[in-house]
C-alpha cells in the first residue's frame, strides 16, 4: 500500500500540479510547478531532500529543464530561484539537485502566505553551457 500511495504521489506530482507553467529562453525549456509541500515531501527522490516538517503555507516549488533541440533531460544545471509575494517580501534559494520517478529536477520550499500574485523569477545556469538565462513566472495563488 505504500508503494501505491508513493506511486500516486509521483504521478501528482508529474501531472498535476497546483500551478504549471512553461518558457522556452535561449534553447532551455523551463517547466515550473508549484504544488503543496505537503503532498510533494511524501514523493521518493523529494521525501529525503525536503524536511518533514515547514511553515504553515508551504509551497513545493519544482523546475524541470530540458534541451529545446533535444528535448534532453538537463540535471546538471544550477538553478536560483526569487520569490517575490503579493506583499513584496522576497525569498531567494538555490534549487536542490533531486528526482522523481528516476527524472532529474530541481526543487525547494517555499512560503507561500497569502492570496495573491506572486513574481518567481528563475536563473538557470547550465554546467556545460556558456551563459545563464532568466525569466519571470506569474502565479496566481489563492489560500
Amino acid at each position: 500500500m505504500k508503494r501505491l500511495s508513493g506511486l500516486f504521489v509521483i504521478a501528482l506530482l508529474l501531472s498535476v500540479p497546483a500551478a504549471a507553467q512553461q518558457k522556452t529562453v535561449d534553447g532551455l525549456v523551463i517547466n515550473l510547478g508549484l504544488m503543496p509541500a505537503s503532498l510533494a515531501v511524501r514523493a521518493m527522490g523529494h521525501a529525503h531532500a525536503h524536511p518533514a516538517t515547514f511553515p504553515s503555507g508551504s509551497e513545493h516549488l519544482l523546475i524541470t529543464l530540458d534541451d529545446a533541440k533535444t528535448h534532453q533531460r538537463i540535471g546538471d544545471a544550477t538553478v536560483i530561484v526569487q520569490v517575490r509575494a503579493p506583499n513584496g517580501v522576497v525569498e531567494e534559494k538555490p534549487l536542490l539537485h533531486t528526482q522523481a520517478a528516476g527524472m532529474a529536477d530541481y526543487s525547494e520550499l517555499f512560503a507561500f502566505g497569502a492570496s495573491g500574485t506572486y513574481r518567481i523569477r528563475v536563473k538557470v545556469t547550465p554546467a556545460h553551457g556558456p551563459k545563464s538565462v532568466e525569466t519571470v513566472f506569474r502565479i496566481e495563488h489563492q489560500l
